[in-house]
């Protein structure tokens, strides 16, 4: 149970940190809200907007960074799977290439990567 905890805290940390950072701007949103809901004075309220409502932004604003950059981070994983496989592709078709070189050019090619062409008797 706790290898499970700890494969899903690697595989989705960012998504958790940008949650919290957009759970932390609601808090601050609501605690600049209490601050001020009583205060009539426009010169008092200035100080808890400005720290209550642009922090809020800013902690959303980075928490959605965050959780975005997790999707980026899966397509990267998805891309260098797709280029390896791709690699992996080139490699047999070279392969194969140089398979039906020796095939069809017996003469010319006798071993193709360690493997020997069949030696084919001329018919008379």
């Amino acid at each position: 149970m706790d290898k499970n905890l700890q494969r899903l805290a690697r595989e989705h940390s960012r998504q958790v940190i940008g949650g919290a950072l957009i759970i932390a701007a609601a808090i601050a949103l609501l605690a600049g809200y209490i601050s001020i809901r009583d205060e009539i004075y426009v010169a008092v309220q200035m100080p808890y907007v400005l720290v209550g409502g642009v922090g809020a932004l800013l902690l959303a604003g980075l928490g959605m960074v965050v959780i975005r950059s997790q999707d980026d981070k899966a397509v990267l994983d998805r891309l260098a799977e797709v280029e390896s496989t791709n690699h992996q592709l080139r490699d047999r078709v070279d392969y194969l290439a140089q398979l039906l070189e020796a095939a069809l050019l017996p003469d010319e090619s006798t071993e193709v990567r360690g493997v020997a062409s069949p030696v084919r008797a001329e018919v008379r």
